[in-house]
């Protein structure tokens, strides 16, 4: 009986250690990228996500992420989209949705903060060992 008991616990403590292991919390890091418009003069818009915002997700879990839009043009500019983009291959199913409507208009040597939801999907085992998750943001848009 002693015996049956030993094996049951090492069991479960077995299952309980591979569970955590699994739901453990992703870190990531975050960059910036000067992005090109569709249409007009060359602009220099500076896109920078806030990565801390989704540090520690989990699984199934969605997280709200800021992201800073600069422009440092002059004029105003049409922004008509953003994207984030992770180093993960699609093996930890990121998804965003952008939150608000598209396109707004960003004046002048002026930045905005704009949100999006990230969802980390039923992550493939092989996406805990990649550590050095990163993220960049990219955003679309139009001069006048």
């Amino acid at each position: 009986m002693r015996k049956v008991v030993l094996i049951t616990a090492g069991v479960f403590v077995l299952l309980i250690g591979a569970a955590a292991a699994v739901w453990a919390a992703y870190d990531v890091t975050g960059s910036s990228s000067n992005q090109g418009f569709t249409s007009g003069a060359a602009a220099d818009l500076a896109v920078d996500p806030e990565e801390a915002d989704i540090n520690g997700i989990l699984p199934t879990e969605t997280r709200t992420m800021d992201v800073w839009i600069q422009n440092n043009n002059t004029v105003a500019v049409s922004v008509t989209g953003l994207s984030l983009t992770f180093n993960d291959g699609g093996l930890c199913g990121f998804s965003v949705t952008p939150l608000g409507a598209y396109p707004f208009a960003l004046g002048g040597s002026t930045g905005a903060w704009v949100q999006v939801n990230v969802t980390m999907g039923n992550a493939d085992p092989s996406c805990e060992a990649n550590a050095g998750l990163t993220v960049s943001a990219t955003a679309t848009g139009t001069l006048p």
